[in-house]
């Protein structure tokens, strides 16, 4: 399996969700307005659906779609973790110093 496709199918599949959603909308058209933001970050979005494509070992042509597919609930998922973690730093008081490791302060970050 060539990196290129599977790069491409991630990003496909990133995109899918999306489109199924502007299809729903399709008879509504104040729910929705196209500008350059939006399509910047549609754009940014499916490569980083691409990019875990290829970091999580996607071994077939399926894989690789299934796992842009499934890039909207791991972001999400990772956000509202990073949202509860904040959420719970900020209730105890006196706070708590707590040293991360450069990957975990980006993810609680997120």
């Amino acid at each position: 399996m060539s990196s290129a496709a599977v790069f491409l199918l991630g990003m496909v599949g990133a995109l899918a969700p999306e489109i199924v959603r502007l299809y729903e909308i399709r008879n509504d058209p104040e729910r929705f307005q196209w500008s350059w933001f939006y399509l910047t970050v549609s754009l940014a979005f499916s490569a980083l659906g691409g990019v875990l494509a290829l970091a999580l070992p996607a071994t077939t042509y399926w894989g690789a779609l299934y796992v842009g597919v499934s890039t909207p609930v791991l972001v999400n998922s990772i956000v509202r973790k990073g949202r509860e973690r904040a959420r719970t730093q900020l209730r105890s008081w006196p706070p708590t110093v707590t040293r991360y490791s450069l990957v975990d302060s980006y993810v609680y970050g997120l």
